[in-house]
């Protein structure tokens, strides 16, 4: 069975975990592949969908007998861009992955598997990203071992979307304390959209880190 992972998200966190998944879903009658682009599928049995943001086309959904997408949010709610951060942002101690069908209409299709991930309040975003890339793939795990088994359901309830998050969303308030902007703090990541603020015109950059102790 010819099983590709779509990540067509060069600095997408789940490059850090390929490895990892292949090793857990690793399978004699699999042949795995990883893709990077849209444009570069080809013919397959099942395509999983983890990083991508584009949408993609019917012609390239055509390609496989399945497609599947991974999204973090309890789907109807949460269709779009940035579900886990405005879930820590909201003051969530949770978040949910989704396993659906992709569609051309975003994030509308069957839902296959849909499981709730606890998230600690000390966690930053490494921590909070991990535990995503970790439920992603017992996901995928336990699809391809009870795919036979999986019937999908349709959505059901109340649709909502959220807008993608920009750098200049990880703003601080100088005027706040950072206790009252912690949650910010925790979703920012260090090297792709840093937490900043501005004084006198300045702009400063901050970063953080857990101690290790």
């Amino acid at each position: 069975m010819k099983i590709d992972i779509l990540i067509d998200q060069k600095d997408s966190f789940f490059h850090d975990y390929k490895d990892l998944l292949i090793k857990k879903i690793k399978n004699k009658n699999y042949k795995i592949r990883f893709i990077y682009s849209a444009r570069k599928l080809k013919k397959g049995d099942i395509l999983f969908i983890i990083a991508t943001n584009k949408i993609l086309k019917e012609k390239s959904l055509s390609l496989h007998n399945l497609n599947l997408n991974i999204h973090p949010s309890k789907l109807p709610q949460g269709r779009g861009s940035a579900a886990v951060s405005w879930n820590i942002l909201d003051n969530k101690s949770y978040f949910y992955i989704t396993l659906h069908e992709a569609k051309k209409k975003i994030d509308s299709g069957k839902i296959y598997i849909q499981e709730k991930v606890k998230v600690k309040s000390f966690e930053l975003n490494v921590d909070i990203r991990k535990r995503q890339a970790i439920k992603t793939i017992q996901i995928i795990k336990k699809f391809l071992k009870n795919r036979k088994k999986i019937k999908p359901r349709d959505q059901k309830g109340k649709v909502t979307f959220l807008k993608k998050r920009q750098p200049k969303d990880s703003l601080l308030d100088i005027n706040k304390s950072l206790k009252s902007q912690f949650n910010l703090l925790r979703v920012v990541d260090n090297n792709r959209y840093p937490a900043f603020f501005y004084n006198r015109k300045t702009k400063y950059i901050l970063k953080i880190f857990k101690e290790n102790k």
